[in-house]
């Protein structure tokens, strides 16, 4: 490895241990309530050292929500990718939104409430650039699954590809959020666990689309 990858190596590792203090406390303490001095003490750097990495806590924030998305967008693209059918491709999705939000609860969290346009008022840097590009890019390949049901005849034919995957993701999140807060008391209530729970939520969602109810 030569010396210009060495110090690159280091540097994305420095980076990794201050998001990683950064994100632990934005959970527990809050966003607003999280200082530069509490992110020190918690990641073991000064605050020299951390504003050499990051501009700011938005800066830690946005690259925090950043790589979220580009984990998320990974695993959906692997599964329309791995998956022919669009039922199967879509259950795998759901799997890929389950998944980030138990990896990445914080990412979500702040990306639900701070919408596109209040993170596109923010300066634009590299993180912020990079989450509005890979929103756009998950939703293009939501719509692509979408558009290739319509062509399999398994979608109708009559919804807005486009329009779907805003309801689509809305649902789902939805779901997710409710059998994090109410699943077990709703799993015990009804006798089943909660990947029954998940799996009658998901089918519900998609058959409002589907040319055959599954």
């Amino acid at each position: 490895m030569g010396e210009t990858n060495k110090k690159e190596a280091v540097a994305a590792l420095h980076r990794a241990r201050i998001m990683t203090a950064a994100e632990k406390l934005f959970s527990e303490k809050g966003y607003e309530q999280t200082t530069i001095e509490d992110i020190s003490k918690e990641s073991e750097y000064s605050r020299r050292t951390i504003y050499a990495y990051y501009e700011s806590k938005d800066d830690i924030l946005h690259c925090i929500i950043e790589k979220g998305l580009q984990a998320l967008k990974t695993d959906i693209e692997n599964a329309v990718k791995d998956n022919a059918g669009f039922v199967d491709a879509y259950r795998a999705v759901c799997r890929a939104m389950r998944k980030y939000r138990r990896e990445y609860p914080y990412s979500l969290e702040r990306l639900n409430r701070s919408g596109d346009e209040e993170i596109g008022q923010t300066v634009k840097s590299a993180a912020v650039k990079n989450i509005l590009r890979l929103g756009t890019e998950i939703n293009e390949t939501l719509e692509a699954l979408i558009i290739r049901g319509q062509e399999s005849g398994e979608v109708r034919k009559d919804i807005v590809p486009t329009l779907t995957v805003y309801v689509l993701w809305s649902s789902i999140d939805s779901l997710l959020a409710l059998a994090g807060t109410k699943g077990k008391f709703i799993c015990a209530q009804n006798g089943m666990t909660e990947e029954k729970f998940l799996d009658y939520g998901f089918r519900q969602i998609v058959n409002s689309i589907l040319e055959a109810r599954i």
